[in-house]
């Protein structure tokens, strides 16, 4: 089931996650940049794939990935649990299918 955490003190924090019999995994969360769009922006963004897609490497050598806005700013993130890069940008994907769970599909216009 597909889940999300929000912050009613504070509309920028948030979390997506999936939640299974045996426990749940954070697919997405907010920016941990100073300046982060309301959750509602963001999601949606995330949801629509909207800007450019970073896979970094930490130091203990696992895999996160970062969405980008069209202004360089990071709009939502993915915790650094994956091992390898192709398995952050499957992530990536699974994240934005749980998006579009919790946010219904993106309105088109007429």
């Amino acid at each position: 089931m597909i889940k999300l955490d929000t912050r009613h003190d504070d509309p920028t924090r948030w979390r997506l996650i999936n939640r299974t019999s045996s426990g749940a995994d954070v697919l997405a969360h907010q920016a941990t940049a100073v300046h982060r769009p309301p959750w509602p922006e963001a999601l949606a963004q995330l949801r629509e794939g909207r800007g450019e897609l970073e896979v970094v490497r930490d130091a203990g050598m696992h895999f996160r990935w970062l969405l980008h806005a069209a202004d360089g700013s990071v709009v939502a993130e993915s915790p650094a649990v994956h091992r390898d890069a192709e398995a952050c940008r499957i992530s990536f994907d699974n994240a934005r299918r749980a998006a579009r769970t919790a946010l219904g599909p993106a309105r088109t216009g007429c």
